[in-house]
C-alpha cells in the first residue's frame, strides 16, 4: 500500500510483517525537504528513505520512505516539510499517519 497527500491525516490498520509506503512531491531545486519527526516506533520499522528527482529540470520530485510493520501497537507517523535554513517556527506543511498494527 502506498499512501500520498490525500491520506494525511488518516488512521491505518495493519498486521505484523506489512508493509507500506508513504509518497510524497518534493521541491529541493527551491531547497524544500521533507524530515521525519515521528516514525511510529515500536510498532513501526523504516526501512527505505529514497528520493527520486523530476524528469526535467526543476519541478518536484517525489520522497519515498517505506515501512515495515514489526509489533502489535499504536504509533504516528509525522513528517515535516520546509526549508532548515530558514528560522520559521512552524513547518510549511505537516503529514501524520496514525497507525495500528495488530497481531
Amino acid at each position: 500500500m502506498e499512501y500520498t497527500e490525500s491520506s494525511n491525516g488518516a488512521s491505518v490498520e495493519l498486521r505484523v510483517h506489512d508493509e507500506f509506503a508513504i509518497a510524497l512531491p518534493e521541491t529541493r531545486t527551491a531547497g524544500y525537504r521533507w524530515s521525519v519527526v515521528r516514525k511510529a516506533e515500536t510498532a513501526c520499522q523504516l526501512t527505505e528513505d529514497s528520493f527520486q528527482p523530476p524528469a526535467g529540470v526543476g519541478g518536484s520530485g517525489k520522497h519515498l520512505w517505506r515501512f515495515r510493520a514489526v509489533a502489535a501497537g499504536v504509533g504516528e507517523i509525522e513528517l515535516q516539510y520546509g526549508r532548515s535554513w530558514q528560522d520559521k517556527p512552524e513547518p510549511e506543511k505537516t503529514f501524520r499517519l496514525k497507525i495500528h498494527v495488530r497481531p
